[in-house]
């Protein structure tokens, strides 16, 4: 199935060691991927994929969930829970399949207060 794989993807995202390697980085989004962070900025829109360091955070995943857009084209929810403030946030991100990889092409995280 589909959202094992895509939700693997997300959590391997949220490791310091995939976030602070370009090389894993480049396996995992596409070469135009861009974030709307919790802050409300816009974020890795210019960055080069072969020096992007998307820095670290300790946040547990929960609730996730996958919607089809179409055969190449997803939508994942979820939820997660910043460890050492206890921030909830929740976020989505939207994947291709690039000759048959899937990438995550947009990611969004919108603070619950």
């Amino acid at each position: 199935m589909l959202a094992p794989l895509i939700e693997e993807k997300e959590r391997l995202l949220l490791t310091s060691e995939v976030r602070s390697s370009p090389e894993r980085l480049r396996e995992l989004v596409t070469e135009d991927f861009f974030e709307i962070g919790s802050s409300g900025r816009l974020l890795y829109k210019e960055e080069d994929t072969n020096t992007m360091d998307l820095g670290e955070i300790d946040v547990s995943l929960t609730d996730f969930n996958l919607e089809v857009i179409r055969d190449d084209v997803v939508l994942a929810t979820y939820r997660t829970e910043n460890r050492a403030t206890g921030n909830v946030a929740l976020r989505s991100s939207i994947w291709v399949r690039i000759d048959g990889t899937w990438k995550m092409k947009f990611h969004q995280g919108t603070p619950i207060p």
